[in-house]
């Protein structure tokens, strides 16, 4: 507490050496209503005691905000109106019609026939067909894994087609060797434990 009143203290006395004596004079000046006009320096009204000088309190004017108005957007007065050209062609096809290609009035007829014996692969096929105009008729054969032979006859004789599948057996001969010995490993040798 009292390290505050030693600071209290301190300013007091900055203060007081600011704005005059520490002490307080012996006159004291009379207290009168201050003219409302400002007259002359005059003797009467000064004062043994002078005081350090107050600047008046400052009143910043009043300004009012400028009044703004947007000016008002007017359309102009001719607007053209779009108008659609006068003239506007019609598109016309042309006249013209490429011409469709004419084929002769041909008979479709053809006959083939092929055969594959092929003994290293066991590859045993063969083909024939036929032709005359709408009328094809044809037959295949092949041998299938298990030795078995099938046949196929096929035809179509204008009213759709109609196949007839059939086998045979035992296409193979009985007794069949492979064309290639099996290589001999020698064996391994014993060891004694």
């Amino acid at each position: 507490m009292a390290f505050k009143l030693c600071i209290l203290a301190a300013l007091v006395a900055i203060v007081n050496c600011q704005y005059g004596p520490a002490y307080k004079p012996a006159y004291a000046a009379p207290a009168y209503a201050a003219p409302a006009y400002k007259p002359a320096y005059s003797p009467a009204y000064a004062s043994a005691y002078v005081s350090k000088p107050v600047a008046p309190a400052y009143a910043a004017p009043a300004y009012a905000a400028p009044a703004y108005h947007a000016p008002a957007y007017v359309a102009p007065a001719y607007k053209p109106a779009y108008v659609a050209p006068a003239y506007k062609p019609a598109y016309a096809a042309p006249a013209y019609k490429a011409a469709e290609p004419v084929y002769p009035d041909a008979h479709p007829a053809y006959k083939f026939a092929y055969d594959i014996n092929d003994p290293s692969t066991y590859d045993v096929k063969s083909q024939e067909e036929e032709r005359d105009g709408d009328y094809v008729k044809g037959s295949y054969t092949l041998v299938e894994a298990d030795g078995s032979r099938r046949v196929v006859t096929y035809a179509d004789n204008g009213y759709g087609f109609e196949a007839v599948v059939h086998k045979e057996g035992g296409a193979h001969p009985a007794s069949y060797a492979p064309k290639y010995a099996a290589p001999a490993y020698p064996v391994a040798p014993a060891y004694k434990k």
